[in-house]
């Protein structure tokens, strides 16, 4: 998969069962970062687990942020993890199918389908997304920190799509 091959320490491998023993598989992704740069990973890891129990956005929204935004990319491995890990969740093929095209078609009520399309609308056009568009986020009880949290995730997957691809076979 990557044309990095990893050396995993014994100090590693601990975390990777435990990784394993959490989720039931290490995503390849996982071993990469920590064999590079354990550092970054922990800091990976604690962005995970900061959306995983965010206050008031579901935690799905964020997999379902990635899965769009690398179907739309054509990150190959990012679209292949997403889409296992929604299926794993209960959502069907169809109801991704239509969430990979349109990010309007998020499985999620309205609060979090506007979130999702200005979270887009802000990542790939950015001198588009205005103060208007924060405040109809607001009208739907969004708050400044939970519309950041969104659109800095969306780049968070852009960028770590792109790390993926620059190492990968």
């Amino acid at each position: 998969m990557f044309i990095y091959q990893p050396t995993i320490t014994k100090k590693m491998q601990v975390v990777l069962e435990n990784i394993e023993k959490e989720l039931g598989v290490v995503p390849l992704h996982f071993k990469f970062l920590l064999s590079i740069n354990p550092k970054k990973f922990q800091l990976f890891i604690e962005e995970i687990k900061y959306l995983l129990n965010h206050p008031t956005i579901n935690h799905d929204f964020f997999a379902m942020l990635r899965l769009h935004i690398a179907n739309r990319e054509n990150f190959i491995y990012c679209k292949s993890f997403n889409t296992k890990l929604l299926l794993a969740k209960g959502y069907s093929r169809d109801i991704l199918k239509e969430l990979k095209e349109d990010i309007g078609k998020i499985p999620l009520d309205a609060k979090h389908k506007l979130l999702a399309q200005k979270a887009i609308k802000a990542m790939y056009e950015p001198k588009e997304f205005k103060l208007c568009d924060i405040k109809e986020l607001k009208k739907l009880s969004w708050n400044d920190s939970d519309i950041y949290d969104a659109i800095d995730h969306a780049s968070f997957l852009f960028k770590n799509a792109k790390i993926i691809q620059s190492y990968s076979i």
